[in-house]
């Protein structure tokens, strides 16, 4: 099986013993962007490790190898120019994955060989799940399959983006709520 491993620490960074690890699925798709810049912007912090997993599909083996790498290259300078561009002074390990193949087994072995402090994904939510989480937290009809096995079967905590448009929709709404207290006025002041 074809994969393809980049590695770029920071200038400055130790690994040390509060050293924190997070595990990224970061599709190319919008959603997977969205993952990425949260965890780069709002988790990560000095001195933790960043692993951004790349799923790539089986055909791509029969292409120019040289082709996914580049795309890994750019992927790597992009993440680096957003962590510097967010904290300068930060020092991070940056780690991306692209590997071909099952999502959901691909995660399984990522998270076998970094045991990861969690991970990180972003989903696409349906209409239902807003009116799900907010009657009774029922998370496994709304949520898509790839993001339900992590829930149901990671071993380490998963942290789910969900779309700033929708969170900012349901905060406007507490807000106005005259049986809820002042608690969200200055959170989200935009």
């Amino acid at each position: 099986m074809f994969s393809f491993t980049l590695q770029v620490k920071l200038e400055g960074y130790v690994r040390t013993r509060s050293t924190r690890v997070f595990l990224c699925a970061s599709s190319s798709d919008e959603s997977g962007q969205e993952a990425l810049d949260w965890s780069l912007e709002t988790l990560v912090q000095d001195g933790d490790e960043l692993i951004v997993y790349r799923g790539v599909d089986e055909d791509v083996l029969e292409k120019d190898h040289d082709v996914i790498r580049e795309e890994a290259r750019e992927l790597m300078k992009m993440i680096q120019e957003k962590s510097v561009e967010t904290d300068p002074d930060r020092k991070l390990s940056l780690i991306v994955e692209y590997i071909p193949g099952r999502i959901t087994c691909t995660l399984d072995h990522l998270i076998a060989l970094y045991r990861p402090d969690s991970v990180v994904f972003k989903t696409r939510v349906k209409r239902s799940m807003l009116s799900g989480l907010a009657k009774n937290m029922n998370m496994g009809s709304a949520i898509r399959s790839v993001s339900k096995y992590c829930l149901t079967h990671s071993p380490v905590p998963i942290i789910v983006v969900h779309p700033e448009c929708k969170l900012r929709k349901i905060v406007e709404k507490r807000c106005a709520d005259p049986k809820r207290g002042t608690h969200f006025d200055s959170q989200f002041d935009s």
